[in-house]
């Protein structure tokens, strides 16, 4: 891998590992990492390791030092809060399920080396309004109900996100049905009410919610030390036909077996085809939530067939004139009678022009079609190809 991608591997095995990593190499800067680590919210994993290494000036220590103090300054608040609003609902005999970052943070060797942005639960059944009420007695305050969860927050910027269901119905409806099935959370060992993925299904959802951000906008490398920590914990212990079967009913096999391999790949020093220095330097530049730019790139590798075009002009005509297929998603009018919705489809794309316009929407796309180089784009495609992620 390039410069970049070998430093930053090093900086995250050493942090994992507790010890001191080499010095930055020529042509890599303190600032350029710490961007990297602000974007994909690894602050203490890399600039924790970084902080350690020789040669640094007392200005770039000072201003490690503020951005590590500050990721364990709130990853501490974070984990006091978890901890009352598991006390909680287990008191309450409200059922909840800690998702991702908050049961994730925990297989780390330390869990303030695997940062999180808000604390998310599932609340099991028909509990959601006592949980609610449970929220509020803590002094959370109810931001926003979107999609399938509610957003809390509290001073000092503790965010939490009660979930409905654990995936997004919108996305495929082969993962929203998996995990709408409950029944393979278990009981934490001492307690009645909260639940917990044993290994496989944790690293199934894990994988799924990976996906889901892949598919949506992009997702970041910090995704990628996920997978390295977690198949180092757990991987010789996983049933293995289990997993494969899963993944395949999920549509999730390429995608988990691209991931696994990059992930190889950066931290173990795997050898690898360039396929997969392009998908990591993707990823770095999406940040941790990805960018709204990128949901284009699923449905137009879609849309095109494999020797198809991959310039700029077939790219922006795909933007602008959408198929049937696309459009129905987001005018569902369109399929009520699918015969009329396809005469009607110029129509939706004049409505779809206009509100971008008024609302705004679109604006990074447009942009990113402006700018976009036309090499970049055979790569983005060949990146979604490969991944085979075909959601519906």
């Amino acid at each position: 891998m390039e410069t970049m991608a070998e430093y930053l591997a090093e900086l995250v095995k050493a942090g994992l590992e507790d010890r001191k990593a080499a010095s930055l190499p020529e042509g890599v800067s303190v600032r350029e990492i710490v961007k990297i680590s602000e974007e994909n919210h690894m602050d203490y994993l890399l600039l924790g390791a970084l902080l350690k290494t020789d040669g640094l000036s007392e200005e770039e220590k000072e201003l490690l030092r503020e951005k590590v103090l500050g990721s364990m300054l709130f990853t501490g608040m974070q984990l006091q809060e978890l901890k009352k609003l598991e006390e909680r609902m287990e008191q309450a005999k409200i059922p909840c399920q800690p998702m991702k970052g908050a049961r994730m943070k925990f297989y780390y060797p330390s869990p303030f080396l695997r940062e999180m942005s808000d604390i998310d639960i599932l609340i099991h059944g028909d509990f959601m309004e006592q949980a609610a009420v449970e929220l509020e007695a803590m002094g959370y305050v109810l931001q926003q109900k979107i999609k399938h969860h509610d957003i809390y927050r509290k001073a000092p910027g503790i965010v939490v996100e009660a979930h409905r269901a654990m995936y997004d119905r919108t996305v495929d409806k082969r993962q929203y049905a998996y995990f709408s099935d409950l029944s393979r959370a278990v009981r934490r060992k001492g307690l009645l009410y909260v639940y917990d993925f044993e290994a496989e299904d944790f690293y199934i959802y894990m994988m799924a919610h990976m996906a889901k951000h892949f598919y949506k906008r992009g997702c970041g490398i910090r995704n990628l030390v996920d997978i390295y920590v977690f198949l180092e914990k757990f991987g010789g212990e996983m049933n293995a036909d289990y997993l494969q079967k899963q993944f395949a009913g999920l549509g999730l096999t390429a995608f988990t077996e691209h991931m696994e391999k990059l992930a190889r790949i950066w931290l173990q020093g795997e050898p690898g085809e360039a396929f997969y220095q392009q998908l990591f330097d993707y990823m770095q530049g999406c940040g941790i939530y990805g960018k709204d730019e990128n949901g284009i790139w699923n449905r137009f590798c879609d849309a095109q067939p494999e020797k198809g075009e991959k310039g700029r002009d077939a790219l922006k005509r795909w933007y602008w004139f959408p198929p049937y297929e696309y459009m129905v998603l987001y005018y569902p009018w369109l399929s009520r009678n699918p015969v009329a919705g396809k005469f009607l489809l110029p129509a939706a794309w004049g409505i779809r022009a206009v509100r971008g316009v008024v609302c705004g929407r679109g604006k990074y796309k447009r942009e990113m079609l402006r700018q976009i180089d036309a090499s970049q784009i055979g790569v983005r495609q060949d990146i979604y190809r490969r991944l085979q992620l075909r959601f519906h």
